[in-house]
């Protein structure tokens, strides 16, 4: 059986399939799943033991042309795939799957797919969680979520940061590393304030006796120098910047050897998730019913605003209630529950 799967756009939603192709491979150990992604997650799929091979997305998150599609559904069509798990609710995510004349094509109901997808579930409501969405495209017998088999957790695997990455990051793990996943590609509507996240560093650094990890992209630079900005002369002597400095894996691995982590819902926080790292979670518009960490070390705040969870990427009111309403004294006892 040769499958590929049409991956999501979002580093987070992709991990958390890493559970679908776990299931996949224990329903057929001599199957080979390869996965069809965007380029800059292509590290992050080495890391995944049960992905046998991967294959460029290079459509940019939101690009239709139709033509482009129709030509690389042809390319995909040589592999000769027996199915395909299309994972993204979009029309336009499943023409090359179309367009490649792939024998079965599963996937949710979405923009009305009804002629691109071939094994069509309509019946999100009965899986609320992504993960269980995901898994339930293998298990269309499964009517509900309660029907399921128990589900994997994502595991990637983990690598001890090379000495020349710590030295080109001038990076010291003398000291026990909390990760700060400050960021969210999707909105202010997910970042916990930066000065909520310095009382965090300044409680790590000066009573934990601790150093910051500030990860991320380049986007998330900005947010944190932000963080920065507020702390004492003696924190920022273990506050380490590496965003926007180390590619997807760089950042797993520096994430493996971190005692701890506080992340907003995000990408980062999946990724700690994976890596089995202990973290406390902020959900300001969205809601852990859908999304949480795929972790037993995970400990999530939610706010309960009565607005809450309205998924928006900016906040309707401009008051961010639901993310100022989680302060830094909850975020404290919750790392020293974990700790």
């Amino acid at each position: 059986m040769k499958t590929l799967i049409i991956a999501p756009s979002w580093l987070g939603d992709l991990i958390m399939a890493q559970s679908l192709f776990k299931d996949l491979k224990k329903q057929d150990p001599s199957s080979t799943l390869t996965v069809y992604a965007p380029e800059y997650m292509m590290p992050i799929l080495a890391r995944m033991k049960e992905v046998d091979d991967r294959i460029v997305n290079p459509f940019a998150h939101g690009e239709f042309n139709l033509t482009a599609r129709w030509a690389d559904g042809i390319r995909l069509k040589r592999y000769n795939f027996d199915r395909v798990f299309v994972l993204p609710n979009s029309f336009k995510s499943a023409l090359p799957a179309y367009f490649a004349g792939i024998p079965e094509r599963i996937g949710f109901k979405g923009e009305s797919r009804y002629l691109l997808l071939n094994k069509m579930r309509k019946d999100k409501k009965a899986f609320p969680l992504m993960v269980e969405r995901y898994v339930a495209l293998a298990h269309l017998e499964c009517k509900d979520s309660s029907e399921l088999p128990p589900i994997d957790y994502p595991s990637l695997e983990l690598k001890y940061p090379e000495n020349k990455l710590l030295e080109r990051l001038k990076l010291n793990l003398e000291r026990e590393l909390l990760a700060l996943g400050c960021g969210a590609n999707y909105g202010p509507s997910k970042l916990w304030p930066p000065q909520y996240f310095a009382q965090i560093c300044e409680f790590w650094v000066q009573e934990k006796k601790g150093a910051i990890l500030a990860s991320g992209t380049k986007k998330d630079k900005e947010t944190v120098e932000k963080i920065k900005s507020y702390l004492s002369a003696d924190t920022r002597k273990y506050f380490y910047d590496i965003a926007g400095l180390t590619n997807l894996t760089e950042a797993l691995d520096l994430v493996g050897v971190c005692k701890m982590a506080v992340c907003n819902d995000s990408g980062m926080m999946h990724t700690v998730a994976a890596a089995s790292v202990p973290q406390v979670c902020i959900f300001g518009s969205t809601s852990t019913n859908y999304t949480p960490p795929l972790s037993s070390k995970a400990i999530c705040l939610e706010s309960n605003e009565p607005c809450h969870p309205c998924f928006e990427r900016t906040c309707k009111y401009g008051t961010y209630a639901c993310l100022k309403g989680i302060t830094p004294e909850m975020v404290i006892e919750k790392i020293n529950k974990l700790i």
